[in-house]
């Protein structure tokens, strides 16, 4: 075979019941010029036999092995072991649209960009159905003047931090990755900010591909993000890394704060699914180890809208006292919840369980709740009347706009 044009780099460590999938799809694409690079990370399953019947059958695949490293090292050893001008990275329990490799390619090829990007379907294990509701992943974010061009990060500052950093939904031109040695952080999961931002930050080419052509499988049993165990730690390391390089930028103070408030989400929704009992550990080296600390001061003042909430649990985290948290988290979440009812829109209460929402109209003859002055005041019947104390002030020291 002459050499291909793309490498496919697939790292595979115990993935018997989706590596068939995975590879069946990459081999049925309607680009022909790729080689498959499998890197067997120490797989103790059967992951290494179906490999080998599948090198037999097309001599595009090579297979890489490796001692246990991990998702970085994988990756890492599959971009050594590659021969191609492109890379592409899917993971070995996903798989691809036969048009993947053809329109991503396809799209650096029109706009002369160094990536390329498409939309992901999330596919749930546990539903066996596509979830398409996180823009993240669908690239709503991106408005039609992205359709058809290429583009630098500047353009993309106003939502920049909703930008999908994960590495396996996109094209890659090699000589780009080689010029800034982009390379996953060994030992560390939540791997793919880091490389992506190394070169998203230098180019001032990448593209865009609406259609779904990658299929991104979540709640799978055993894996990293379910177990949800100590190496969650590893977002603290992660995110230190991907604010050095913006804090290398020109423009650095216009992204500081969207970086700082993406992380602090990041960090309340790694710790709030996080096993008990690496809570503490979380919380210490949060304290001890991250710069966004001073972050969460410096920014104070532009803290508003809806992000007051994570703001203030993330406040309250990084005092160390868990039990404290628990307990503020319960008051500030009760009180939100609360304003919500009685501020969503005039005349009705709302109440929203999971998906449904129940809406019930106001009948001050029959029962009016309403907030003022730190009190919400009940009346029933207009005969029973009481109220009690209730500081929302207290979450509302900024602007309401967002």
């Amino acid at each position: 075979m002459k050499k291909p044009l793309i490498s496919v780099i697939v790292p595979v460590y115990n993935v018997q019941d989706y590596i068939k999938q995975c590879l069946d799809s990459i081999l049925s694409q309607t680009f022909p010029y790729f080689e498959v690079i499998c890197v067997n990370d120490g797989s103790t399953d059967n992951s290494r036999k179906i490999l080998e019947e599948y090198q037999k059958r097309d001599c595009r695949i090579k297979i890489v092995d490796k001692e246990n490293g991990g998702l970085s090292s994988a990756r890492n050893a599959g971009m050594k072991a590659a021969q191609g001008e492109f890379f592409s990275f899917i993971d070995s329990d996903d798989w691809v649209d036969k048009t993947f490799l053809e329109k991503l390619y396809k799209s650096i090829q029109d706009t002369n960009s160094d990536i390329s990007i498409c939309a992901v379907h999330q596919f749930d294990e546990i539903k066996q159905t596509n979830d398409d509701s996180n823009p993240y992943y669908t690239l709503e974010f991106f408005d039609k003047t992205f359709d058809g061009v290429s583009f630098s990060y500047k353009e993309t500052k106003p939502f920049i931090m909703d930008v999908c950093v994960m590495a396996w939904n996109k094209l890659y031109r090699r000589s780009l990755i080689e010029k800034y040695n982009a390379v996953f952080p060994d030992g560390l999961i939540f791997e793919d900010g880091p490389f992506f931002f190394t070169i998203f930050f230098k180019t001032q080419n990448v593209s865009i591909v609406r259609d779904f052509l990658y299929y991104y499988r979540i709640n799978r049993k055993n894996s990293i993000i379910q177990r949800a165990g100590e190496q969650f730690l590893d977002v603290i390391d992660v995110s230190e890394i991907m604010f050095n390089k913006i804090k290398d930028l020109d423009d650095f103070e216009e992204i500081r704060y969207t970086f700082f408030r993406k992380k602090a989400e990041d960090f309340i929704f790694r710790f709030e699914h996080l096993n008990s009992k690496y809570k503490k550990a979380f919380a210490d080296k949060l304290i001890s180890e991250s710069s966004l600390i001073s972050e969460a001061s410096a920014l104070e003042n532009k803290v508003r809208g809806k992000f007051r909430y994570n703001y203030f649990l993330f406040k309250n985290l990084i005092t160390g006292d868990i039990k404290y948290y628990e307990k503020q988290k319960f008051k500030i979440k009760s009180m939100y919840k609360i304003m919500e009812i009685l501020y969503k829109e005039d005349g009705f209460y709302f109440l929203k369980y999971k998906k449904h929402i129940l809406k019930f109209k106001k009948h001050p003859k029959i029962l009016d709740i309403y907030y003022n002055n730190d009190k919400i005041y009940v009346r029933i019947f207009k005969k029973i009347k009481f109220d009690f104390t209730f500081k929302y002030s207290e979450l509302e020291k900024f602007n309401e706009d967002d």
